[in-house]
């Protein structure tokens, strides 16, 4: 897949629009769509997206934190069949765009053969042009244009702010249901303070991209992915509130392995949530509650053999 920054002049294609934060089941079905008749009409598949979020720009003090990383949600969209990736740079005179001015921009750019996008998707000044403005005006641009209604589970639509709300109250597991793939966060690891260690739980403290969302904070069994393998972990997400250390950070202790991770890129992909965060009264009363927590997560694994000492 090519990754393209502000794209001047693609050849025909079946264009893809949206914000596609997170990649979820709704905009699966969206790439889907786009691909169907992409493959039938034997164009490319082009996902335009927009970066920064536009609230980040609009509104900044209602911004979201992010699902995916620009580079997370590259990834998933190569996954889903993209072919091209044009992200174009969101800006207030972007926003601030007539909405027919927007479809001739788009038009400009993209000569698509099919427009593709959600029942929400919203663009123009005010966000006055949408799913029902663009079909009305799709001919005269010189395309086709197909409306995605909305994917739901459990009777509710699937969108980033349902998910996001799944992973502040801790439930990864209904987080990867709606999003269609485990929640993940990719990062280094940094130099931490080496407590665990001094506690015989030694964790690789991943860095945290910038606006990027994290679970509740509390403990999750985990995997995590590095040197092309994945190896199951516990994974602290917090403040450590026994052992302060004032910022937050995510620390993960590998249960099959004592490699030294500095430095390395990793993927932590939380699995199962096993406790919240909390405080203890001292480093024992902590370490004993570490113990529970590698015995808990040994027997999600179904790790037998760690579970006997054997490694």
């Amino acid at each position: 897949m090519q990754w393209i920054r502000e794209p001047q002049s693609l050849g025909p294609c079946v264009l893809v629009l949206g914000m596609f934060d997170g990649v979820h089941r709704g905009h699966q079905t969206l790439l889907d769509k786009g691909l169907e008749i992409a493959e039938a009409k034997g164009l490319p598949l082009v996902v335009c997206t927009f970066e920064p979020h536009p609230l980040e720009v609009l509104r900044p003090d209602l911004a979201p934190k992010r699902l995916t990383t620009p580079l997370e949600r590259a990834g998933l969209m190569a996954q889903c069949g993209a072919d091209i990736l044009a992200e174009l740079r969101f800006t207030r005179e972007l926003a601030d765009m007539e909405p027919e001015a927007f479809l001739s921009e788009m038009s400009d750019r993209f000569h698509p053969d099919t427009v593709v996008c959600g029942y929400n998707f919203s663009f123009g000044r005010g966000g006055k042009g949408d799913g029902e403005f663009l079909q009305a005006r799709a001919k005269d641009h010189g395309f086709d244009a197909i409306i995605v209604p909305a994917v739901c589970v459990a009777g509710k639509a699937v969108s980033s702010t349902r998910i996001r709300g799944c992973l502040a109250a801790g439930d990864v597991s209904e987080a990867a249901r709606l999003l269609g793939h485990t929640y993940t966060l990719s990062g280094r690891v940094q130099h931490g303070k080496q407590q665990g260690r001094t506690m015989g739980f030694p964790t690789a403290n991943v860095g945290i991209p910038p606006r990027k969302q994290l679970p509740a904070y509390g403990v999750y069994a985990c995997g995590v992915l590095y040197r092309g393998e994945e190896h199951p972990a516990i994974v602290n997400v917090g403040r450590h509130p026994t052992l302060p250390e004032g910022d937050v950070t995510v620390e993960a202790h590998i249960l099959d392995d004592s490699a030294d991770l500095y430095d390395e890129a990793v993927r932590v992909s939380f699995l199962r949530h096993l406790r919240p965060e909390k405080p203890f009264r001292d480093k024992e009363e902590l370490t004993d509650q570490l113990k529970r927590d590698r015995l808990e997560a040994i027997s999600y694994f179904g790790m037998s053999d760690v579970a006997d000492g054997k490694k």
